[in-house]
């Protein structure tokens, strides 16, 4: 989905790195939207109208390469906050917001009103407190995006109380770690084209007297429709915490689709910046949001906000490890698993977790000898012992 030469760039990036592309493809977002930022409004319809805002984050287990990946896209914003202003006076802006605490980034952020990019790499990263008792949430009247770090085994300790709805906020990238690649497979970097292309959006955008207005022209709409329908029907079915997620599909898709739209534009050769989200933006959008972003988030909540149903879905594939067994009815879940804690009704959720898991598949209902109604019965899946073995 990025424009050459983004998409050349970021893959050498992430050799580089030796890390998943999909790590350099969010910082990539995430510098857009650092450099663009407030000063661009989306205008969806009438009534409403928000600004250019994402919350990015890559999840990853410790040396699978956030970190080189992240920063080869800051080392592009700094080169760009150092140059001078055109008429060779201050730098044009910071772009980066490095304060660590919620009282200096409030300062920081009330100086520069046209939006900056808070920059969290770390363990804990864009969920750790900012200190005070405060948190990410506490940024929201500020024009700031966000592009954080967070390792899987400090989830848990990285949300406070109530994190649900601050979780809810973020689009992650939690890829499988790269494979090999020889150093032979690395190219050297070349900054200066993608450089230009983010100079020629913060010339365009933030020197304007103005806010920049992006408008959803018809074709973008009629998808974005398409797409809010489906996600309407989708958030009265989920449950939390995923349903919370969902919730905020609306304005995050819009501001996806408005940053591929900056992020064509960069890469063309029109002279004025974008006015509309076309269709192929807007399809780009929600592919992105759908097809990536929506289970890599199901991923993180389920790790780190599980429901009452993951949790006991959990508890009986721990005893599955342990029992060793070829197939199970309801009952072995009911009784024995879980020892009795749950009803058939919820005996029958667990096991249609598991089924859409891989943990187990339905077998063919076997009758009973006296007649009645056919025994139930489900397959374990045998990769879940043998990975022990």
């Amino acid at each position: 989905m990025l424009p050459p030469p983004w998409r050349d760039w970021s893959s050498d990036a992430a050799r580089c790195a030796d890390a998943p592309v999909d790590y350099v493809a969010q910082a990539v977002l995430a510098a857009i939207v650092g450099v663009c930022g407030p000063r661009v409004f989306l205008s969806i319809a009438p009534g409403w109208s928000e600004p250019l805002l994402l919350r990015l984050a890559v999840v990853g287990a410790a040396s699978t390469g956030k970190t080189p990946a992240l920063l080869s896209v800051r080392r592009l914003l700094a080169m760009l906050e150092r140059e001078p202003s055109d008429d060779g006076g201050e730098p044009k802006r910071q772009i980066v917001l490095r304060e660590a605490r919620f009282e200096k980034m409030a300062a920081t952020l009330a100086r520069n009103p046209r939006g900056m990019l808070l920059w969290r790499d770390g363990a804990a990263g864009c969920l750790a407190p900012l200190g005070g008792g405060r948190s990410v949430r506490d940024l929201d009247p500020y024009a700031v995006s966000i592009l954080g770090s967070m390792e899987p085994d400090c989830l848990v300790q990285s949300l406070p109380r109530g994190g649900d709805g601050l979780a809810a906020r973020f689009l992650y990238a939690w890829p499988n770690p790269s494979p090999f690649r020889p150093l032979a497979d690395r190219k050297p970097l070349r900054n200066e084209a993608v450089l230009i292309l983010l100079r020629r959006l913060l010339q365009a955008i933030d020197t304007s007297s103005k806010p920049h207005v992006l408008s959803v022209d018809r074709s973008g709409a009629e998808a974005f429709d398409v797409f809010l329908a489906r996600l309407d029907r989708e958030i009265r079915q989920a449950e939390e915490p995923e349903a919370a997620w969902l919730g905020k599909g609306r304005g995050a898709v819009a501001c996806l689709a408005g940053t591929f739209s900056l992020l064509r534009w960069s890469a063309a050769n029109s002279d004025e910046p974008p006015r509309r989200i076309g269709l192929e933006s807007m399809e780009h959008a929600v592919s992105l949001w759908s097809d990536y972003y929506r289970p890599h988030a199901r991923a993180f909540l389920q790790r780190a906000l599980p429901t009452d149903l993951e949790c006991r879905a959990r508890r009986v594939v721990r005893w599955l490890r342990a029992d060793d067994r070829a197939s199970l009815s309801r009952e072995d879940v009911r009784r024995t698993a879980l020892g009795q804690t749950v009803d058939a009704r919820e005996a029958d959720r667990v096991l249609a977790r598991l089924v859409e898991g891989g943990v187990l598949r339905r077998l063919a209902a076997n009758s009973r000898p006296q007649g009645g109604r056919p025994a139930l019965r489900w397959q374990v899946n045998p990769l879940l012992t043998a990975a022990q073995a």
